[in-house]
């Protein structure tokens, strides 16, 4: 039996939105560049890699709730009204987002941004773009549960749909803020959260006008709903800070390790690869909130035939990514103008690390369909654990050099690329024979 009609338009419309919105972030680059120049782009992308740390403030609340919610929608007589989980979700995440803004707020004031950042000639003041940045991120926070919305409601091309917008919206402001011939990083902060609210106010609007009946409303908060999206929520935020961990500490293992320039390698290696793994992801991302749906449902058969459709898709991105390595250096050499010293060995196991974190994808949303989130914290609490030193071990003492530092991460991630099908196929088969 093929995939149903929905998901395989899911998956399609997910994957070109994707490929849009990698065109129009690459695009965004050299216009910004160009805007601020070397110095101040350097300061704001400082400044996106500190709001993004940020972002995992709203402690899972939006996973938690895209679980529930698809629960209660697949459910003819649901444990919790979709209508009060969404209600409570905003409620508690706008409490949450009140007190991180005060608290945070104020104490961004007693930072020495310039200091902090290196950044003594920037000639702007950067407490101010600080406290911009920081406060609109808190708002957005808000707004963005939507998106967990969509992913509940089955809708995930809409979420890249959404990316799509906000990039677009902020590559056309700057590109006529560069028609004014000023470098101004306050109006680039503004015009990034502006962008922000638009997009995902404007689909906040949307989604409750089509889907009236679950809108959102203070007499549906229910504070035991919310306790219990905030108890779930909070295993989703520890799973997600160590998952983190897992995959942004190798630039820094080998800054300290080999310096900066082999960062420029690695990075750059990283970011081609990159490519594929995020078309991958968009096509799969849909298979979460299905799995949930059908998990509830009871359609244990369903899952399994979905399942083989992502084994097939599985083979043909592995594939890809054996002919993405092969003509990795002349690609590369085209897309930068030189070639930065690739050594095969990287680029192979750059490949094999693609291959390791596709099939953990599929894997990773069975395991989060299924709600199995004690077992994934504790998983990506090990893999956290181990990563930092075993990239360590094999890149000094064994002498693999910056191979090791990814060595490390792709045995790392063996752990779940192991463990996640076993656990999740117990979790099937134990379903089954109790419905049978």
């Amino acid at each position: 039996m093929e995939l149903n009609s929905n998901m395989r338009s899911s998956m399609v419309q997910a994957a070109l939105f994707k490929g849009v919105s990698i065109l129009l972030s690459l695009a965004y680059v050299p216009v910004v560049l160009n805007y601020l120049g070397d110095y101040k782009y350097g300061v704001w992308a400082v400044v996106l890699s500190i709001l993004s740390w940020i972002s995992y403030f709203d402690l899972g609340i939006g996973n938690g709730l895209r679980n529930r919610l698809a629960e209660a929608l697949a459910s003819d007589s649901p444990k919790t009204d979709a209508r009060t989980l969404i209600s409570s979700a905003y409620a508690i995440l706008g409490v949450l987002v009140t007190a991180i803004a005060v608290v945070l707020g104020l104490g961004i004031t007693l930072v020495d941004w310039s200091a902090l950042l290196s950044a003594w000639d920037v000639g702007e003041n950067l407490l101010c773009i600080m406290e911009i940045s920081f406060l609109g991120m808190c708002f957005s926070f808000v707004l963005m549960l939507c998106n967990n919305v969509f992913y509940a409601l089955q809708k995930a091309q809409v979420v890249n749909l959404m990316a799509v917008f906000q990039q677009a919206t902020m590559l056309l402001s700057v590109w006529l803020l560069s028609l004014m011939r000023t470098s101004d990083l306050t109006a680039v902060a503004v015009l990034y959260i502006c962008s922000n609210v638009l997009v995902y106010g404007g689909f906040t609007v949307l989604v409750f006008l089509r889907n009236r009946a679950i809108a959102p409303s203070p007499k549906c908060i229910d504070g035991r709903v919310a306790k219990d999206l905030g108890g779930l929520g909070i295993k989703f935020f520890i799973t997600q800070i160590a998952t983190l961990v897992l995959f942004t500490t190798d630039n820094l293992i080998i800054s300290n390790l080999f310096g900066p320039e082999q960062v420029t390698v690695y990075s750059t290696a990283n970011k081609v690869f990159t490519v594929i793994i995020s078309l991958f992801a968009a096509l799969v991302v849909p298979l979460w909130s299905k799995t949930t749906v059908d998990f509830a449902r009871g359609d244990i058969s369903e899952i399994r035939r979905t399942l083989a459709k992502m084994y097939r898709l599985f083979a043909v991105a592995a594939v890809g990514t054996a002919l993405l390595a092969a003509v990795f250096r002349p690609l590369v050499a085209l897309w930068l103008g030189r070639d930065l010293g690739f050594t095969w060995s990287l680029i192979l196991m750059m490949g094999v690390y693609a291959v390791v974190y596709m099939w953990n994808t599929i894997w990773s949303q069975i395991i989060n369909g299924l709600t199995l989130v004690d077992f994934m914290v504790v998983v990506a609490c090990v893999q956290a654990v181990v990563n930092i030193p075993l990239s360590i071990l094999l890149a000094t003492v064994c002498g693999f050099g910056i191979e090791g530092v990814l060595l490390g991460t792709i045995l790392t991630m063996a752990i779940s690329s192991v463990t996640y099908p076993i656990y999740a196929r117990r979790v099937l088969v134990k379903a089954e024979r109790a419905s049978a």
